[in-house]
This record gives structure tokens, C-alpha cells and sequence, in this order.
């Protein structure tokens, strides 16, 4: 078990509930997901092997050939994204080194396009979440998360038998580690993880923690609303819509948390409040791709809400047990960190924070500096 701090593990890419993100070695030295009670951390990492069996590895160190994706899964019926995860593998082991990485390096090291077809992806996967919980929510998300990747790796499986592969790497996929469940529990009803993290470049997992407490901020939030540095009041336009800063000039933060963790963690409380066509959407939410270098948060629509209102009214005790699938074994931050985001969303709406609709994007700066640029 390690605690995370901006300083002692490198550059690091923190995913929260519901989200997803995807990264080689040159742009992440560790992906770590915290917090899990009943949630699943799902880690995949993949690498490219030539046609020969006993062949050297190609590119053992080139960012080219190796892909990490962390992900929390907060219940079933995330299926699509989970398949969506793993063809995200197999389209950047499959691309021709000249579409994303015309450089010499890549020559020596990236995959030969010709030779695809009869190579194979070695995915890793690494499964960290739930506990022994009354409710069984823990062992529903544990069912639901196996039973996809059985059915992927059966279907890869067909796949590679068939005529149509010849051009297609073959796809070997490997459950490493599966601490889920009862496998995850310390016996008393808790969980043993919470959190997960991967090293990008060697592919070792440990336990983690993340450093709490407030972000470094060395100015205020980009996305939240400007306040009175006194009293602390929202600062809006008269037309409610148009805040009086400029936000991509806004923003600095250092932290293992990453960037925006307030706007981040709302996205949760929004699907509820507002959702897409009146039901919630399970869909993991990009926040990092292979081929970007910087993290981004899709546009998402949100605004002050009555329930919300409520709920902020509530006891402490209260708030835990109406937010929590598992009250009793939340860490002490739980309810601080929902009132946070609670209040986060009733102080602007998403009109403000995602200004003509345009995602909120953030470029690391050094090790774990975050700086908006749009």
C-alpha cells in the first residue's frame, strides 16, 4: 500500500469515479484510481509481440507499443465501454506508425504494418474492487465485469480462427489480478483496496491511496465560478451566463488528484439529477486518449438544483446514508467531498464552465502541474 503524492511517483493521471483514461510511458508514469467501496478498479495494459514466438519484444520501452487504461466502474451495465476500452488496444497497436509517430524512433520500433496480422496483443488485466456487502453490489459488479471480458476474449478467439483476421493482430488477453468481492475483504465486512494504481512502463500494480486535502491551487478553479477572495459569493454576469474572467488564463494547479476534481466528480451527481432521456447513461467518461497530450472533460449539462439544495441540508449522517451504496465503510472525507461537488454544481451551471459547448481541456506542465488551455 502507497499513498500518492505530486512528488514521489512521477507524472501521474488520476481517474475518478466513472471515468476512464488511456496513456502510454511518454505521457504518464503512473494511472491510480482511489476510493473504491463497492466500485471496481479495472486496470488494462497491452503490448505488441512478433509473429515468432521467441522473438525479442518489439519496442519494450517505445510508447508506441505499449498502452495503459485505468478505469472505475461504479455498476453494471458498462459493457459497451468496456469493449470500447479494449478495441481502443487494438486500434493503436493496429495503426500505421506514420498516422500518430513519423519519428525515427518509431521507425525502429513501432509496429510493421505488413507484419500484423501475425503478431499478437498481450493484454493485462488487472480487476480491484467491492467487498462482502450486504446489498450484494459488490459481487453484481464483479459478475457483470467478468462475464464481459469472457466474452470479448471468446469472441477474439473466433476472430483469430477465422479468414477475415489475416490482417488483424491476434489478441491474448490475461486476468492477472482479481481481488473483487469476498476476495476483497478483510473479513469484517470492509474492504482491503480501495485504490489501485499501474506503472505504465514496467506494468506493475500496487495499492494506493491519494494524497487528500486541498488542491495547490495557485489560482482559483477555472471551471468553478469566480468568488469574492472575502466573502466567498459567486461572481456572475447580470445575465447569469457569461462569467467576468477570462477562464483559460485562469488556472494552475499542482496535484495527484490531476485537475478539476470538483467539476469532475459532479458529472456524477448531474446524471442523476438531469438525465439523458430520463434515465441515467452508463458510459465511462474519457478524460485521457494515446493520442492527445492533454486531459480533457467533455461538456456535460448541469445546473442548481432543488434536491441538491436539500440534501445540503442534511446532517452529516444523514448525507452519508442517502449518497453512499456502502455508509458503513466510507472514509471519514466521504460526505466533505460530496457537499463539495453538491455545491460546486449550485454555484454556476454548465452554460458557464463549458463555454460554446467546447470540452474544458488541461496540459501538464513539469511533473504534476495542470494548466488550462481552453
Amino acid at each position: 500500500h502507497r499513498l500518492i503524492t505530486s512528488t514521489n511517483c512521477g507524472r501521474i493521471i488520476n481517474v475518478l469515479q466513472g471515468e476512464i483514461a488511456h496513456c502510454t510511458p511518454s505521457q504518464a508514469d503512473v494511472l491510480v484510481s482511489d476510493d473504491a467501496t463497492t466500485c471496481h478498479i479495472v486496470a488494462l495494459r497491452s503490448r505488441f509481440l512478433g509473429p515468432d514466438e521467441g522473438e525479442k519484444m518489439i519496442g519494450t520501452t517505445s510508447s508506441s507499443t505499449v498502452l495503459a487504461t485505468m478505469t472505475h466502474i461504479d455498476g453494471p451495465g458498462y459493457e459497451a465501454s468496456i469493449r470500447d476500452a479494449v478495441n481502443e488496444h487494438i486500434k493503436h497497436h493496429s495503426a500505421h506508425p506514420k498516422q500518430s509517430h513519423d519519428t525515427e524512433e518509431c521507425k525502429e520500433n513501432c509496429i510493421d504494418q505488413n507484419n500484423v496480422g501475425s503478431g499478437t496483443i498481450e493484454m493485462s488485466i488487472h480487476i480491484m474492487g467491492g467487498f462482502n456487502d450486504t446489498e450484494g453490489s459488490s459481487i453484481e459488479i464483479t459478475d457483470s465485469v467478468l462475464q464481459t471480458f469472457a466474452a470479448l476474449s471468446n469472441e477474439y478467439n473466433a476472430y483469430s480462427d477465422s479468414d477475415s483476421s489475416k490482417r488483424a493482430p491476434r489478441m491474448c488477453m490475461m486476468v492477472e489480478t482479481c481481488a473483487v468481492a469476498s476476495a476483497n475483504d478483510n473479513g469484517t465486512g470492509c474492504p482491503l483496496g480501495r485504490g489501485l494504481a499501474m506503472e505504465v512502463a514496467t506494468g506493475n500494480i500496487f495499492l494506493a491511496e491519494i494524497e487528500d486535502g486541498t488542491m495547490h491551487d495557485s489560482v482559483p478553479s477555472s471551471s468553478a465560478p469566480p468568488t469574492d477572495s472575502c466573502n466567498g459569493t459567486v461572481k456572475i454576469a447580470v445575465n447569469g451566463t457569461i462569467p467576468l474572467f477570462h477562464p483559460t488564463s485562469y488556472y494552475s494547479c499542482i496535484s495527484a488528484q490531476g485537475p478539476d476534481v470538483s467539476l469532475r466528480s459532479v458529472r456524477l451527481w448531474a446524471s442523476a439529477f438531469h438525465p439523458h432521456g430520463g434515465k441515467r447513461e452508463h458510459r465511462l467518461n474519457v478524460i485521457h486518449q494515446s493520442d492527445r497530450d492533454y486531459l480533457y472533460v467533455e461538456p456535460f449539462f448541469f445546473r442548481p438544483h432543488t434536491a441538491a439544495r436539500g440534501m445540503l441540508k442534511c446532517t452529516d449522517d444523514v448525507l452519508l446514508q442517502i449518497t453512499s451504496t456502502s455508509p458503513k465503510v466510507e472514509k471519514p472525507n466521504f460526505v466533505s467531498k460530496v457537499r463539495e461537488s453538491l455545491n460546486f454544481m449550485n454555484g454556476t451551471r454548465s452554460a458557464i464552465v463549458f463555454a460554446g459547448g467546447q470540452p474544458v481541456k488541461f496540459r501538464r506542465v513539469g511533473l504534476n502541474e495542470w494548466v488550462r488551455i481552453s
